[in-house]
């Protein structure tokens, strides 16, 4: 698993990225591109209630990101905090 923090082009906004958003208690939900999901699923991680992934799918493998700078997120996908 990478950082996204730590890929200085992690494309936030690119509609091939699969955003994953995992509770303690192992639910698994996908996120779709849409303000309120990405907001709702921002406000949950930010307040530590889950964590947020993403997966970046390339030519010859897709590799698992953890969204690791909230605000960073939050400010390039146009998420008011």
């Amino acid at each position: 698993m990478r950082s996204a923090k730590e890929e200085p082009y992690f494309p936030y906004t690119a509609k091939p990225i699969c955003y994953l958003l995992v509770t303690p208690d192992g639910n698994v939900r996908q996120i779709q591109h849409t303000k309120g999901e990405l907001a709702e699923a921002y406000a949950e991680a930010s307040e530590g209630k889950a964590v947020l992934y993403a997966v970046w799918p390339g030519e010859w493998r897709s590799d698992l990101f953890v969204i690791d700078d909230l605000e960073l997120f939050a400010d390039k996908l146009g998420i008011k905090r």
